[in-house]
């Protein structure tokens, strides 16, 4: 995320009318995606890309459990946060789980 915000500060600072995106989130890239300096920011989620499908593996393994029923997938993400949807995570982010 720093990187992004390092970038945002060059565009800035060159004048230019580069358009940012980045593939982190914390509380600051938040700020910067509701103010529109960061045009979006990818929610990797890695808890539930990694550990999630690993104990869903587990639970199938040990238990017969199917996560969802077994009839929709599981959605694990990534998640596009844009200014439209900034604001369902937003306070996740200043906790530092997001």
């Amino acid at each position: 995320a720093q990187f992004a915000l390092a970038a945002v500060k060059s565009v800035k600072e060159a004048g230019s009318k580069a358009k940012i995106a980045t593939f982190d989130l914390n509380s600051d890239i938040v700020k910067s995606v509701q103010s529109g300096d960061v045009q979006f920011a990818v929610d990797q989620q890695p808890y539930l890309q990694g550990y999630l499908a690993v104990d869903a593996f587990w639970l199938y393994e040990t238990n017969g459990n199917v996560s969802g029923g077994g009839e929709e997938p599981v959605l694990t993400g990534p998640a596009f946060v844009t200014r439209q949807n900034v604001a369902s995570v937003a306070k996740y982010a200043a906790n530092g789980t997001r």
